[in-house]
């Protein structure tokens, strides 16, 4: 019995197995925006001002938060962050925080949709990281009144 086609064929399997996982690996180029996706999960709250505006505001809260935002696209609405837990970017824990916000025109206004998801990483050996979705009803109260009460930043006088 000669097993040299079944081996050979077993050998090409093989590489094109190899070649295709190799070209699965890497990094993204841009964040997965499929987790924009507005689902039940996003807090929403109306506001009556301009859309440019409350996106700037959004944008300013969360820096000032201190998160590290990873997203910011103006053309979609869509901004993103993480932080560690106490607001120390630098801060040895194995919890961090993630918020996902997506700014929508609504008739004259703007709705602000936000998710905040707590990060929980998987141990010293690296294992697996679990995100939990932040559901307190006051911390999502505290963020849409922080947002909406941001001060306007004056702008400065052209020369």
């Amino acid at each position: 019995m000669d097993f040299r086609p079944s081996v050979s064929r077993l050998l090409c399997s093989f590489t094109v197995c190899l070649l295709l996982a190799g070209c699965a690996g890497g990094v993204a180029l841009q964040p997965d925006r499929s987790i924009f996706a507005l689902d039940n999960s996003y807090q929403r709250m109306a506001y009556d001002r301009p859309i440019e505006d409350m996106f700037d505001r959004t944008v300013a809260v969360f820096q000032e938060a201190g998160y590290r935002l990873d997203l910011i696209d103006r053309a979609t609405g869509q901004i993103s962050g993480q932080r560690g837990a106490a607001g120390n970017k630098q801060a040895n824990t194995d919890k961090d925080l993630k918020f996902y916000a997506v700014v929508l025109p609504e008739g004259e206004g703007t709705v602000l949709a936000l998710k905040i998801v707590q990060v929980i990483k998987g141990g010293a050996f690296g294992g697996p990281t679990a995100e939990i979705i932040v559901n307190e009803a006051l911390l999502y109260k505290y963020a849409f009144r922080r947002i909406g009460t941001v001060p306007d930043r004056p702008v400065a006088p052209v020369p």
